[in-house]
């Protein structure tokens, strides 16, 4: 999963991951959508999911929950 930018519903573009963190995550082929993938994230502070194409083109944001 690249640290990238998600849009928001609010049309801002905005960046979740501090290049300095080390995460843990998981990615997931989509098995309805040919060259999709999920990717779940986590930390202390926070959980994420996340789907988005080859080389993280096009990323939706699914799931952002803090603790």
């Amino acid at each position: 999963m690249l640290n990238g930018t998600y849009p928001l519903p609010s049309g801002k573009n905005v960046k979740f991951l501090n290049d300095q963190t080390t995460y843990l995550g998981n990615q997931l082929e989509s098995e309805t959508e040919p060259g999709r993938c999920y990717g779940v994230l986590a930390c202390m502070e926070f959980i994420m999911v996340s789907t988005y194409g080859e080389n993280g083109k096009d990323p939706e944001l699914l799931i952002y929950k803090k603790r």
